[in-house]
């Protein structure tokens, strides 16, 4: 009895550890994969052109070799993403593996037309992480950009992608949307989404070669510039610098930025401050039957630049140096806010904000919220501005030498 209960306990334990043991049924093989880094959209006839830029991974080891770029520019044109995706097969003998996709970027005829199809793949596609960055190209294809070569990073779709954060933290007039954030605000009621426009500067032809990294002085280079506005899935223009910046601070984007004012008092010269600190509020309220909108913008920063003969030292001084970046900073609010109901868009939430507090008044008002935002809505801007540090030095030397 003894030996038949050791052979059925040895069989049993052959047989978990066989279950244990197993491989993955839907494993994929690095050999079989390309792994697509970025991609491009652009609508060509009735068509996409599908642009991927895949990483070569024997140019990125140590013994690489110099004359091998390391990544590789796959396009197909078909009615659907997942087809041209699809189709690049008969290119490369690897499939196109987008779980590590960082960057997209869209031309301005897909962006004008709808996003919300060639989006339709990488929301539904299992392997897709929702974590990448998305842009629209500016004055040239998507496909140009997808085949830069940048002079800075390895792998340009990395460095477009950690470009744009890194933007958006320093320099507010970007904006780092992710496919969740899109997703979001294509369902939600009372906000549009909105996308930073990327452009190519310089001969862009030559800045898809190799040429381009053998200069200390790139032949193009990549540039971020503006936010396009959407309505649902549709861009249907554009914000400047200073309107970017405004809209970055009154839905709390702006994480560190630069405002520039020219001196107060009409002095020569300009000074500049780095903001570190920004908080923006929005107290929505109904005033004679109309949408009643207060942004209440708390800020602070650090003294970091001054070409006036001024002196930091006095109180009097240091009061209208925060008064005049105050009003700079309005300055750029209100035009964010008047271009944005110039395009009857609302990409602030201020009819989210409306929705949270007056939710049986809004059923009435989402219907009709693009006309009322753009021609009924009143929006009062406030902004508070705090000067905390003047730097390693406290005046200027043309002051200090006056003294």
């Amino acid at each position: 009895m003894n030996k038949y209960c050791k052979i059925f306990s040895c069989g049993c334990l052959l047989i978990i550890t066989a279950l244990m043991l197993s491989g993955c049924w839907n494993r994929n093989e690095l050999i079989d994969l390309s792994i697509v880094l970025a991609l491009g959209v652009d609508k060509v006839g009735n068509e996409y052109e599908v642009s991927v830029q895949t990483i070569d991974p024997s140019s990125m080891s140590r013994n690489r070799s110099t004359n091998r770029a390391p990544t590789t520019v796959f396009s197909e044109r078909e009615p659907t993403v997942f087809e041209a995706l699809r189709k690049m097969t008969t290119k490369s003998p690897r499939r196109m593996y987008v779980s590590h996709l960082r960057f997209i970027v869209f031309d301005e005829a897909t962006a004008r037309e709808g996003i919300h199809n060639p989006l339709d793949f990488l929301f539904r596609e299992q392997e897709i992480r929702p974590d990448f960055n998305m842009a629209v190209a500016k004055d040239c294809k998507a496909k140009d950009i997808i085949g830069f070569v940048s002079p800075t990073e390895v792998l340009p779709g990395m460095d477009m992608y950690k470009s744009l954060q890194t933007s958006e933290r320093v320099w507010s007039p970007t904006s780092a949307v992710n496919v969740r954030e899109i997703m979001s605000k294509l369902v939600m009621e009372g906000v549009e989404p909105v996308l930073t426009g990327l452009a190519l500067h310089g001969d862009i032809k030559q800045g898809g070669t190799s040429e381009n990294v053998k200069k200390p002085v790139p032949l193009a280079n990549y540039v971020y510039e503006g936010i396009g506005v959407f309505k649902d899935d549709k861009l249907i223009g554009w914000m400047n610098e200073d309107e970017s910046r405004g809209y970055s601070y009154i839905t709390n984007i702006a994480k560190s930025s630069v405002a520039r004012a020219k001196c107060p008092d009409g002095g020569k010269g300009w000074f500049n401050v780095e903001l570190i600190r920004s908080k923006a509020k929005i107290e929505p309220s109904i005033k004679n039957d109309r949408p009643h909108i207060v942004v209440r913008v708390q800020a602070q920063g650090n003294i970091g630049e001054v070409q006036c003969a001024v002196d930091l030292m006095d109180p009097e001084m240091h009061r209208k140096l925060q008064e005049t970046i105050s009003n700079k900073l309005n300055v750029a609010l209100d035009g964010s806010v008047k271009r944005a109901k110039e395009y009857g868009v609302d990409v602030f939430g201020f009819g989210e904000a409306f929705h949270r507090k007056y939710p049986k008044l809004w059923r009435e008002w989402k219907g009709r919220w693009g006309e009322m935002f753009k021609n009924e809505l009143v929006v009062d801007i406030q902004v508070e501005f705090q000067i905390l540090l003047h730097g390693k030095i406290n005046n200027p030397f043309t002051v200090e030498q006056s003294k």
